[in-house]
């Protein structure tokens, strides 16, 4: 059975959940209002006073040796175990071929008592420019296989044309990495995107890979832009393409596979549409600035197949439903699945609240075979908020939330990431992430956001973070205090 759900219908018909509770105070977490406190033994344990920072080290390359514009921290991934940890940077240099920048590089953590040290940086095998490997990145359970996208990779130097894209799979075994494979699309095309979007299942053996502007036919007809996700599968030690999904009216600028959520188990898969909207194109600046979004649910059958479950819309009045199609770079998914792919949390990020500012995120539950809503909406306890939802990460056992939203300060706001935990059915907003400095939006503070599946442990990407000694990203490490 296939559900289509209206997000219009579910903002009259849902009530607002209740999000009290207390934070730890700190320069990076605000605590909740004191009238807000509850008993800490009846919720997770409160986040620490401090963010362990980690930066990259700004390198002069050959032949310009000139600054470049690195980005570390444009996607962050964590391990589900909590122990390891990869950031990307797609601007990286690495001595690639002409335009000599944006071949990419990714970062890999490990845990230690005292704080993150690096284990290895991977770059692609056959550096050049505008690859942007580490399009996005995922992780394995306990971190031992790493998936990295590099949407443009592929084309042949000095071109600045756009390849196929591919994805990488990475394997560590006794903390050395070494390459798995690479993934292409069965039906690859030039500035297609594949690899703008990945994840990978818990064990490491499921992966699916965005490609969202790759062109469709649909009935003879070329649907341009359209998009695809594929799905594959390692078997006996080998990975193949299991399959490749598409929307079921595949219409052009749909961007279908935008967005990807995997859950853990490998068997469900949340796919963003950020669809065209005709009704709101603006045609004097170009685009759809007001997208209603579509996120497409599908199952995974005993056979293998995959088959679509549901179709959960935006509406006018509720565009970029499920995530944002206007984040270049950066996490673009507001929404996600817990670990048994029965949870998903959906942002709203411009739907009116009850409050008079903007943002909510709906909870939807699958019991059986269909996904149904929930009767709680989140809202952050916390005034002159908008655009709350535009990035969403959950636990496994989906009762851990973070969330993206910002401060309605001015154009570009000031932004700021929102913790909360269900516990006795009840969902409590319990921290407040900001940035330690007043800094807008558009410095790309929290442009992704990576929660472990115990959800004690949380990172969080800022691209452009200023330190005293360089303007080009870091990425800020929180885990909860130890329970007492």
């Amino acid at each position: 059975m296939r559900t289509r759900i209206s997000g219009v219908f579910l903002a009259a018909s849902v009530a607002l959940a209740m999000v009290t509770g207390a934070a730890s105070a700190g320069p990076l977490s605000r605590p909740v209002p004191a009238a807000n406190k509850v008993d800490n033994a009846s919720r997770q344990q409160p986040w620490n006073r401090t963010a362990k920072l980690l930066t990259s080290d700004y390198e002069y390359h050959e032949p310009t040796n000139q600054s470049k514009n690195q980005q570390y921290g444009i996607q962050v991934a964590l391990s589900g175990d909590g122990s390891t940890l990869a950031v990307s940077d797609v601007w990286y240099y690495g001595g690639s071929e002409w335009p000599w920048y944006g071949s990419g590089a990714v970062y890999v953590y490990r845990r230690a008592r005292d704080g993150w040290k690096l284990e290895t940086k991977l770059e692609p095998p056959t550096a050049r420019g505008y690859d942007f490997f580490g399009s996005d990145v995922a992780l394995s359970m306990a971190g031992n296989v790493l998936v990295v996208g590099a949407q443009y990779e592929g084309y042949d130097a000095p071109s600045q044309d756009a390849g196929p894209g591919s994805a990488f799979v990475y394997k560590r075994r006794h903390g050395v990495w070494t390459e798995e494979t690479m993934l292409r699309a069965s039906r690859p095309q030039d500035s297609a995107s594949f690899g703008r979007t990945v994840e990978i299942s818990a064990a490491g053996d499921v992966v699916a890979v965005g490609a969202p502007y790759e062109s469709i036919d649909s009935d003879g007809v070329t649907q341009s832009d359209a998009g695809a996700v594929y799905v594959f599968a390692k078997q006996a030690g080998a990975w193949s393409e299991q399959e490749a999904l598409t929307a079921p009216a595949p219409q052009s600028n749909d961007w279908f596979g935008w967005g990807l959520r995997l859950s853990e188990d490998g068997r469900a898969l949340g796919v963003l549409a950020a669809e065209q909207n005709p009704d709101t194109e603006d045609f004097d600046l170009g685009g759809w600035p007001n997208r209603a979004n579509t996120v497409y649910l599908f199952h995974k059958h005993d056979d293998g197949s995959w088959n679509l479950a549901a179709e959960l819309e935006g509406s006018a009045s509720e565009p970029h439903f499920g995530g944002t199609a206007y984040e270049p770079e950066g996490q673009t998914e507001g929404f996600d699945l817990s670990a048994d792919g029965r949870a998903l949390a959906i942002g709203s990020p411009f739907a009116a609240a009850s409050d008079g500012s903007t943002g909510v995120i709906r909870m939807y539950r699958r019991p059986a075979h269909q996904w149904l809503p929930t009767r709680t909406v989140l809202r952050p306890n916390l005034p002159e908020r908008r655009s709350f939802g535009t990035r969403v990460t959950l636990s496994a056992h989906g009762k851990s939330l973070v969330a993206f939203a910002d401060q309605d300060d001015g154009a570009y706001g000031i932004p700021y990431v929102v913790a909360f935990d269900q516990t006795q059915n009840k969902w409590r907003q319990t921290a407040v992430f900001e940035s330690p400095a007043t800094v807008p939006v558009s410095t790309g503070f929290a442009n992704s956001l990576a929660l472990s599946w115990s959800g004690r442990y949380f990172s969080l990407g800022a691209r452009t973070y200023a330190t005293e000694t360089t303007t080009w990203g870091a990425v800020l490490n929180y885990q909860r205090k130890p329970a007492r």
